[in-house]
């Protein structure tokens, strides 16, 4: 049945999840910093003159600083898969809040070793160290932010991840761009002090993460029922129900369903780790995760914004433009692009169409860039170039609003409790081994094939877009438990994809139950009160 109306109940979220939501999105800003703060390292000349590296144009500069540089970037990819892949096991056994903590210590220890490097292989070491604890960050984060949000606002709460990655990004690039004029007065500290800078966010969440809730939903996972309504009183504490009927509402649908999977699991003989291989709706889960952050990624973001140097240099700049145009270019998408895409995900409530437009931006715009380094890269005309530089902005309007809340949010949505930890690890995996790839293969491939190499973010956005409009289904507007039921398995109880009426009904029911001592055969569960949409 298709919902006619929710109760006015359903309509807020409380202060304290807004403040536990921004303490949270420091992780989130840990990994924008951390992943920005390369392109702007490579544009820092005393960095090439300390590790004794050709600059662009030198003789050695496409074999000896290319590898380097495709070393850094390959080897925080590394780290980062490995990261990612952690959570699998670690966001169950320790908890989402750990994992947090975790990602904090691992992304300061990282920082403090690049900023202080006396040598390349130090250096080299803080990337890998850096790139586990944003792996665990950039996985856990968006996990546990969409496990506290309310449905209604999920876009919106979640969408702060893609908000404060991008301020990384964007802080990132206005330091090296301001710290590239101390070059002449101390060309260690432009490059070093940047680096050092990865160490703030990380430190402002080791010393916030102390405060923040463990999740409700792994406490009720671990069967620690009295915390979960203690944590979900908070997040859904509201002036308008007094009596706590949202947060009831969301401790039995949450409890019921995790009594109904785990039943389930146990009828075909299955624990969450072979659940994921076995059982069909999760295999698409799994599949369609992991095709969310590859194919995101293969849209070419991170390539353009570590890149974005030696991009605009082909595109005519020089000196400090670069730097100053990517600061620029970062800076539309932390203060436009990605909050108006968070704004968006819960009015426009469609998660799909925010992806297939995104993705049709950036094959327009990437063909539009190539187009005009092909033809004016290595030229005097200013027009064809300037027009190059216009293309990778406007690519910034479609990625930065549609495809960077989205691939984050839609992750976190589509897998049960059971085993999201599995696949958020699994998605994000799928983010890194693209980077790995991306990244790697850029920086020799700009300067060994220049314009083509853009050919495989062209190409692989003309294939993924049906890919996503015939099988990706979609998640807007529903709880965590009700997606389910979008991928053909059971929903034990339903609320906010019915009518009024039935959620009445529903509340009447909870207003006399003890929801936290109610036990209830899993069987059972869909003989609740409300019954299946």
């Amino acid at each position: 049945m298709a919902p006619t109306g929710l109760t006015p109940l359903s309509t807020g979220t409380s202060s304290y999840n807004r403040l536990v939501t921004i303490a949270v999105a420091f992780g989130s800003l840990t990994y924008g910093y951390c992943s920005s703060v390369i392109g702007s390292t490579i544009g820092q000349p005393g960095w090439y003159e300390f590790f004794n590296l050709p600059k662009t144009g030198e003789p050695g500069y496409s074999t000896t600083t290319t590898n380097a540089i495709s070393t850094a970037n390959g080897l925080y990819s590394a780290g980062g898969a490995v990261g990612s892949l952690f959570i699998m096991w670690g966001a169950t056994a320790l908890g989402r809040k750990r994992c947090i903590q975790l990602g904090a210590a691992l992304a300061l220890l990282g920082g403090a070793l690049q900023g202080g490097a006396a040598n390349l292989g130090m250096f080299q070491a803080g990337r890998v160290i850096s790139g586990l604890g944003i792996g665990i960050l950039v996985t856990v984060c968006p996990m546990y932010l969409s496990e506290l949000a309310p449905p209604n606002q999920r876009g919106w709460l979640v969408g702060h991840h893609a908000i404060f990655l991008v301020f990384g990004y964007m802080m990132s690039s206005w330091l090296g761009y301001a710290c590239y004029f101390a070059t002449d007065v101390n060309s260690s500290f432009a490059w070093r002090f940047p680096l050092c800078m990865q160490c703030l966010a990380p430190l402002v969440l080791s010393i916030t993460s102390i405060w923040i809730p463990r999740s409700p939903r792994w406490l009720l996972q671990k069967g620690r029922v009295e915390e979960a309504w203690d944590v979900l009183k908070r997040l859904r504490s509201s002036t308008d129900d007094l009596e706590h009927l949202v947060a009831k509402e969301e401790l039995y649908q949450v409890k019921m369903q995790i009594a109904l999977d785990s039943a389930k699991l146990k009828a075909i003989g299955c624990g969450p780790w072979t659940a994921v291989i076995k059982k069909k709706s999760y295999r698409k889960r799994m599949i369609i995760g992991f095709l969310t952050q590859w194919g995101a990624e293969f849209a070419g973001p991170l390539v353009i914004n570590n890149y974005s140097v030696i991009l605009y240099t082909n595109l005519g700049q020089t000196g400090s433009m670069p730097l100053l145009l990517s600061a620029l270019w970062l800076t539309t998408a932390g203060v436009i692009y990605n909050p108006l895409g968070a704004w968006l995900q819960d009015r426009v409530n469609s998660r799909r169409w925010m992806f297939m437009v995104g993705l049709m931006g950036c094959l327009v715009t990437t063909s539009g860039f190539a187009a005009c380094i092909a033809r004016y890269s290595g030229t005097s005309n200013t027009a064809g170039n300037a027009a190059g530089v216009f293309f990778v902005f406007l690519y910034l309007t479609f990625q930065g609003t549609f495809c960077d809340t989205t691939m984050y949010l839609y992750v976190s949505e589509i897998f049960p409790t059971e085993i999201r930890p599995i696949g958020m690890g699994f998605s994000l995996f799928g983010q890194f081994a693209s980077t790995i790839i991306l990244l790697q293969t850029a920086p020799i491939g700009i300067v060994n094939v220049g314009w083509k190499y853009y050919l495989v973010i062209i190409v692989w956005c003309i294939v993924f877009i049906p890919i996503v409009y015939l099988f990706f289904p979609e998640t807007a507007k529903l709880s965590l438990e009700e997606i389910s039921a979008k991928f053909g398995d059971d929903v034990a109880v339903h609320v906010n994809d019915v009518s009024e009426e039935q959620r009445r009904e529903l509340d009447e029911f909870l207003k006399a139950a003890d929801v936290l001592h109610m036990e209830q055969p899993a069987e059972k569960c869909q003989q609740t009160v409300v019954m299946g949409a």
